[in-house]
């Protein structure tokens, strides 16, 4: 059997919503979006590594620290649509896209729904979650939940509390409930494909556009997201706070 070629792409684009060109912002003297990269150089099933933005000044940065980039034209519902653009004619048989604002993603967000999708070619899609256990992220709609089936497969993303519980339970230390487990879901997604030339193809989904989560667009075609549960979380930028807070991180 073919060994199948893994090549990961990092969106980035320069008007984020929240936080304008977040990846250019700096933690201990690197930017994010030299973190994000630094990151990805850790998993060694990688076969090439590129970025992909729609600026050059993003561009200049990503070449500055030896970073190949494709430059992506036009306007994306998503950031695995611009990934799709950027991986049209790459010779790849499974492509990773890694967040460009996640600088701490543990290479476990990668490597397990990697090794799932090795084993299983009839795996389109599969991401990384891990348990929520903190207060804060469990009703911060920066912080994307997922609720997951037998199959390990995501049955629903929000950004809302899910599920929601309908007995008592401690917010304070949520990860100590022994009947309920909340996910926080990390911003990776590794595509067949084949898959994700198909994925770009689908129209805006209803509850895409109502919670603003690409990954919806998959659930609601009728398709099945692998979900691997890791115990890493993977802080993310979104706001100015979480620069300060996460530069004590380092």
């Amino acid at each position: 059997m073919k060994k199948e070629r893994v090549v990961c792409i990092i969106p980035a684009r320069y008007g984020s919503t929240r936080l304008k060109a977040k990846v250019l912002c700096t933690l201990n003297g690197k930017t994010v979006l030299e973190r994000v990269y630094g990151r990805a150089k850790l998993i060694r099933s990688f076969s090439a590594i590129y970025i992909a933005t729609d600026h050059r000044k993003i561009a200049d940065e990503a070449e500055r620290f030896g970073a190949d980039v494709i430059m992506t034209h036009g306007r994306y519902d998503s950031g695995s649509d611009r990934v799709a653009d950027a991986a049209r004619n790459l010779d790849a048989s499974i492509i990773v896209n890694i967040q460009a604002d996640a600088p701490f993603l543990p290479a476990e967000a990668v490597e397990k729904p990697l090794a799932l999708m090795l084993k299983d070619r009839e795996i389109r899609v599969a991401t990384a979650a891990t348990p929520i256990s903190n207060k804060e992220s469990l009703y911060d709609p920066n912080t994307v939940k997922v609720v997951i089936d037998r199959d390990n497969c995501g049955i629903y993303f929000s950004r809302s509390l899910i599920p929601y519980p309908a007995v008592y339970f401690r917010d304070s230390n949520p990860s100590s409930m022994k009947d309920v487990l909340f996910y926080k879901h990390l911003g990776v997604y590794l595509f067949r494909k084949d898959f994700l030339m198909r994925f770009s193809r689908m129209p805006v989904s209803f509850l895409e556009r109502v919670e603003r989560l690409e990954q919806l667009r998959i659930i609601e075609n009728g398709y099945r997201i692998k979900v691997a549960v890791i115990k890493k979380d993977s802080p993310s930028v979104d706001t100015l706070e979480d620069i300060k807070r996460l530069t004590g991180k380092l």
